[in-house]
């Protein structure tokens, strides 16, 4: 456990505390000096948040760089000009100067130094900057308790953790804390400890009265920390955004000369276009530490970290407590031990404890020392899982309340197949069905409702005894009531269905565990040894404390999903979309919006990809089946998809990209129940979308007859960033298993690194609709003159009885 904590101002020298709550015990538990020291009358009145004085700092022109007063020390730009550069010294266009650390470029610092005389003090500066996974890696970066904040149910516990914006961090993809920890090195006076003890006080409490350390002084200095958000909305860039995010951030002064690193700035600024980036910064000390008007950005907490140092030299204040252990005290080992003695004694001579005495029939029974001072170490690790736990479920129930509003934008989540159930057979049934459940496990008899009148709640049971150890209010999670059982909800694999009831259930499971997080954390205050491992002397094994709640990933692999993939386009442009809508009254037709596959490119993304001139030309296949005018419908009855090739030719001038794209899809043929075939291609087909590369060769293109198939869902399948699909599979559903019916891949044996699959299937409301296949949407990408590539495509279902 560290032996800091956050400064905050109910703090004052011989306190108790408890280092795993963060939480102040006993006032003067321990007599520092004469009781009543310099620093006790210092700290009796708050202190005043520190003051940079109003002066400014001297800012010359030095070629495009500002020049800063460093440490009280101006320089002008003639200054600087006529001083000699010492043999081996790196002159100032040279990198790695102060001057570069805390410069921008291009503009305007975003902070002002204080000029005056040089500060003596000196510093102990610790810097960093990480990537955060989980919201309690930011706890364990800013040193902020995790048991105080899932008693408060969000980051808490001192004044460092307010600015944290969890709803922020939970949503992004990407995470940060810069933090820069300065310590004034100061010699601190060597005066008496003494502990104080209370007469009659039971070993036993002793934590729970003064904690298991005591605040022996302060440090000084300044503390700024900053997370840094990011939430994309284009899921494919994350590479590209994570290594701009990570150059920007890095420690130091620029490596590049002036005109790569002017090309890297504008190829990370384009990375960072479509994304929403939070920043939250807290500090204490180095006064004003960034001028009024200028925003928070990635760069301007890069040069203020910088710089940190420098204004904490001139404003410091309080930061950190300095903890100690009791046990470093020779007048507690003294206390202690005649305590201990005393309770020896007195056990001893109680004749209930003597050999053959109520207590000790056998005599075998020794006194056992009791633990005066809880050892919470074992209980970091479990109770940082807690926290991550309750921070998912916070994110899921929120969640839950997104789709609860909109139920109509969401379908029930496919089925995966059956297993891992074999350990819920033979459970008793119950009448009493949770909307949670699928009719299949309604059959195993594992089925009943955690709000069931009939099912007591686990917490209800004070105490158990498992394995020999007294699991002191907890319970065994294999042993819990149906409905209740933990195993039985983590087994669980049946989607919830997008109704209100159902997602109420689900609410209701996330309320249950975030409660049982709550107080499992409460009890390790007082039972640290909870979180320990059992040890099972029959067996000679040892089992890890299994966690009371049901696991969050759980849960959220059984949500409804979104009916549409996120809309990346913007589809008031959107030819695919248009044309398709046009054709769609109220929810009679399904497709996805922004398509499958990348989203269209610019310009000049096109160029590189495919080549000058590439263009995108959008389709729809329901501008040749439906209705229009005097036109009668004309349903498809046959599909091909045709090879996209270069001739030898054409590939020497060809881009890398189209070459990569040899075998991909370009073309589409079509063949409706009225057409004639008379007139149709070798493929069938008397309609292409695409660009037709006439061929005998039926290893050119793949045809599906749709008279006997139902497309009942499509894969597929692309590598974000190519620019194209590089495959396509249709299948139907016989007797609830889906078969495979046509499939079109680019590759041969192993699949290409970075390909996703994507299903394309209408949305199941539970509500019995039945949706019928009648084409397809998309775009394809023109080169000019080297064929069409498929870039984009998605299904169209259309309502069985709305036609």
């Amino acid at each position: 456990m560290s032996l800091t904590a956050p400064y905050t101002n109910a703090m004052r020298i011989g306190q108790g505390f408890n280092t795993y709550t963060q939480e102040i015990r006993l006032e003067d538990a321990v007599r520092i000096g004469s009781g009543k020291s310099k620093d006790s009358k210092e700290s009796a009145t708050p202190l005043s948040p520190p003051v940079t004085p109003n002066t400014s700092a001297a800012v010359a022109p030095l070629g495009d760089i500002p020049v800063v007063a460093i440490n009280g020390v101006q320089a002008s730009g003639a200054e600087t000009s006529s001083v000699a550069t010492p043999p081996g010294t790196p002159g100032r266009d040279m990198v790695g100067s102060a001057l570069d650390v805390i410069s921008e470029p291009n503009g305007e610092l975003p902070f002002e130094i204080a000029a005056g005389p040089t500060p003596t003090t000196s510093q102990s500066v610790t810097y960093s900057t990480r990537a955060i996974e989980n919201v309690s890696d930011i706890m364990d970066a800013l040193n902020i308790s995790t048991s105080m904040s899932i008693k408060y149910g969000t980051i808490h516990g001192n004044g460092n953790a307010s600015f944290v914006n969890e709803t922020k961090v939970l949503d992004s993809e990407l995470n940060y804390v810069v933090s820069v920890i300065v310590n004034n090195d100061a010699q601190a006076a060597t005066e008496e400890m003494v502990f104080q003890d209370i007469s009659g006080l039971p070993l036993d409490r002793f934590t729970e009265v003064y904690g298991d350390s005591f605040i022996s002084g302060f440090t000084e200095g300044g503390e700024f920390n900053a997370v840094i958000s990011i939430k994309l909305n284009d899921k494919s860039k994350f590479r590209s955004v994570k290594q701009a995010v990570d150059v920007q951030l890095a420690v130091g002064p620029p490596t590049l000369e002036i005109g790569a690193s002017e090309a890297v700035a504008k190829e990370h600024s384009e990375a960072l276009r479509n994304t929403e980036i939070s920043i939250s910064v807290n500090w204490v000390g180095g006064g004003e530490i960034k001028k009024p008007k200028v925003p928070w950005t990635i760069q301007s907490v890069v040069s203020v970290a910088n710089a940190f140092p420098s204004m904490v030299s001139r404003s410091s204040a309080r930061t950190q407590a300095i903890l100690t252990r009791y046990t470093s005290l020779r007048s507690f080992q003294a206390w202690k031990w005649s305590r201990l003695l005393e309770e020896r004694r007195i056990w001893e001579s109680d004749p209930r404890n003597q050999k053959g005495g109520e207590n000790n029939k056998s005599g075998k029974e020794r006194y056992e020392e009791p633990v005066i001072i809880l050892n919470y170490v074992p209980c970091s690790l479990y109770t940082a899982e807690l926290f991550d736990a309750l921070m998912n479920y916070k994110k899921l129930w929120k969640r839950i309340g997104e789709i609860l509003q909109n139920p109509s934008q969401y379908k029930l989540r496919s089925a995966p197949q059956k297993k891992g159930t074999k350990a819920l057979e033979g459970k008793p049934a119950n009448k009493n069905i949770s909307p949670l459940l699928t009719k299949d496990l309604s059959k195993q008899g594992a089925t009943t409702s955690p709000t069931s009148a009939e099912n007591s709640s686990p917490c209800q049971d004070n105490s158990i005894t498992l394995l020999g150890m007294e699991r002191a209010f907890t319970f065994a999670v294999e042993e819990g009531a149906t409905g209740w059982n933990l195993l039985e909800h983590n087994a669980r694999q049946d989607p919830i269905p997008p109704e209100p009831v159902a997602l109420n259930e689900a609410k209701l499971l996330c309320r249950e565990a975030m409660t049982l997080i709550t107080e499992e954390a409460s009890r390790l205050v007082d039972h640290p040894h909870l979180a320990y491992a059992e040890y099972d002397p029959k067996t000679k094994s040892t089992r890890m404390k299994r966690p009371n709640y049901a696991y969050p990933e759980v849960l959220k692999e059984r949500l409804p999903i979104p009916i549409h993939n996120d809309i990346l386009s913007d589809l008031s442009t959107d030819g695919a979309y248009l044309k398709t809508a046009a054709y769609a009254h109220s929810s009679t037709i399904w497709f996805e919006p922004d398509m499958v596959g990348d989203p269209k490119a610019t310009d000049a993304e096109l160029t590189q990809k495919f080549g000058v001139g590439g263009k995108y030309e959008d389709f729809s296949t329901l501008e040749l089946t439906e209705p229009h005018g005097s036109t009668g419908a004309n349903p498809l009855r046959r599909i091909a998809l045709h090879r996209y090739t270069l001739s030898s030719f054409k590939s020497w001038l060809s881009t890398t990209g189209l070459k990569q794209a040899e075998n991909a899809i370009g073309a589409i043929g079509l063949a409706r129940i009225h057409d004639n075939s008379a007139e149709a291609e070798s493929d069938g087909c008397n309609r292409h979308l695409g660009h037709l590369h006439r061929s005998d060769d039926s290893t050119d293109f793949k045809i599906l007859e749709l008279g006997n198939v139902d497309v009942t869902k499509i894969e597929v399948a692309y590598v974000p960033g190519s620019g194209y699909i590089a495959g396509i599979t249709f299948f139907d559903q016989i007797d609830g298993q889906h078969t495979e019916r046509l499939r079109w891949k680019q590759w041969e044996g192993k699949e290409p690194q970075g390909l996703v699959r994507v299903v394309n299937e209408p949305p199941d409301r539970g509500d019995g609709t039945v949706w019928q296949f009648v084409g397809l949407a998309g775009s394809w990408v023109d080169t000019l003159g080297k064929g069409h590539l498929l870039a984009r495509v998605s299904g169209i279902w259309k309502k069985v009885g709305d036609e």
